[in-house]
């Protein structure tokens, strides 16, 4: 059934009689565009040496963008396939001529000399003056032909036709089979003839392959840039509003029985107040543009010892192995943010946990590991949180690979490997099994480092 289904599908679905109508239509558009572009070329070449050739050959050229709209439209209604519309022509309009219109005139002219899209809906154009008689033909035939093989019996059974000549008719019995041959091997026709208009409107009537370039580049820079903000957001301040809340706490539960540390604590969240707001003014004028010399450099691998102390500071017992060698500034500010958040996470859903910290390199990739023990049972889900989230987004852009969840011994871990240079070397998984005895590229850059 699955076979008959595939072959016969074609002739009862309403994709196919659309791109009957389609093709039906081919012809009458391309008789029209025929029409039209070659008689205002014709004139328009033949009235250029008087100069009036030259403002009809612009504006005949100007057309192809509405002609292109218009094929657009028939795409998306008859062929189900939706083409994207070009950026708008684009060109500097004159401000202080003393003939603007002429100027605009000329500079517009220009522009559209060198548009691609008008280009290409010219191609479109001459490929419908080519293909709509060959469509049309097809299409008719499809129209045609089937019924017409379904009821050859009739001429044998009313007699038509045996008093003009024609010998033995019996063959006509034959039509209904031919019928259930023809009609698909038509239908597959008609829709290789829909599948090549719908991949040839992709190149000719949408946006180039350097506009799709820029605007896929655009929307990634704009999206790339939100994210970093979101996550400078949520990682730096995240982290100093964390550690205030457990030097809060600390102070809150020792304050009469020890005032010299709770002065410490508040001392300590005077100190991360200001540091907070120091770096939501840093972002907010990193957002804004400011001048490159009045931004406080961002925080780096060199920084590291600095976010261990700070959270040791705020009472979060830290053990640390830092042996990072030299990497990109780029690469250095996503590995702190990586452990800053990953530290921010024990503090917050395990206070008074021990934390190792595990940061190492060699000459491909850098190797983290956050782990902590646990205070409470281990948490049934590992993938949510805005912190987690945050890890895996930032390891991910930056080309590497992160694993988070439950480790052996009532632990909690992050680990992520990050390529150095473009890409991650081929071999061991990246992904850990979060094990004693793992063997993934986090795992064993952290073993050989170690010896």
């Amino acid at each position: 059934m699955t076979i008959l289904k595939r072959i016969y599908g074609p002739m009862f679905e309403t994709k196919t009689y659309k791109e009957v109508l389609f093709l039906l239509a081919g012809l009458v558009f391309g008789i029209l565009w025929f029409t039209v572009f070659v008689t205002l070329y014709s004139v328009g070449f033949g009235t250029i040496v008087i100069w009036i050739g030259v403002g009809i050959l612009v504006g005949t050229h100007a057309l192809l963008r509405g002609v292109g709209a218009v094929e657009r439209s028939q795409v998306r209604l008859l062929l189900g396939h939706r083409v994207p519309a070009p950026a708008p022509l684009a060109f500097e309009p004159a401000r202080d001529s003393q003939y603007p219109g002429l100027v605009n005139f000329g500079r517009r002219s220009a522009a559209l000399l060198r548009d691609g899209h008008s280009w290409r809906v010219f191609a479109w154009t001459c490929l419908r003056i080519i293909s709509g008689p060959l469509g049309f033909s097809f299409a008719v035939v499809y129209l045609t032909v089937p019924p017409a093989v379904f009821a050859a019996p009739l001429w044998d059974i009313f007699d038509w036709g045996r008093n003009d000549g024609y010998g033995w008719t019996g063959w006509l019995w034959f039509g209904p089979a031919a019928f259930f041959i023809v009609t698909p091997a038509l239908a597959w026709v008609i829709r290789g003839l829909g599948d090549l208009h719908r991949w040839l409107a992709d190149g000719l009537l949408g946006p180039g392959r350097d506009e799709v370039r820029q605007i896929a580049l655009a929307r990634a820079a704009r999206a790339e840039e939100q994210i970093r903000i979101d996550q400078e957001l949520h990682d730096s301040i995240g982290h100093m509003v964390s550690m205030i809340v457990v030097q809060a706490g600390a102070g809150a539960h020792v304050f009469d029985k020890d005032p010299a540390f709770s002065r410490r604590a508040l001392a300590n969240i005077e100190e991360r107040g200001r540091a907070a707001l120091g770096e939501l003014d840093r972002i907010i004028a990193h957002i804004r543009g400011d001048q490159p010399e009045t931004l406080v450099p961002l925080p780096g691998v060199e920084d590291l010892p600095g976010l261990i102390d700070g959270a040791r500071d705020a009472g979060v017992s830290v053990s640390a192995r830092l042996q990072v060698g030299e990497i990109p500034a780029a690469l250095g500010r996503g590995i702190y943010r990586v452990i800053q958040e990953a530290l921010t996470n024990a503090a917050k859903h395990a206070p008074g946990g021990e934390v190792e910290v595990v940061a190492v390199s060699d000459d491909t990739l850098v190797a983290l590991s956050v782990s902590n023990t646990l205070t409470d049972p281990i948490p049934s889900d590992t993938t949510g949180g805005n912190g987690l989230a945050s890890i895996r987004d930032r390891v991910t852009l930056m080309g590497g690979h992160a694993t988070v969840g439950p480790a052996p011994d009532h632990r909690f871990a992050v680990k992520a490997v990050l390529p150095i240079e473009d890409m991650l070397p081929d071999g061991p998984p990246t992904d850990c099994s979060l094990t004693a005895k793992c063997r993934c590229l986090v795992c064993q850059t952290i073993r050989r480092s170690s010896k």
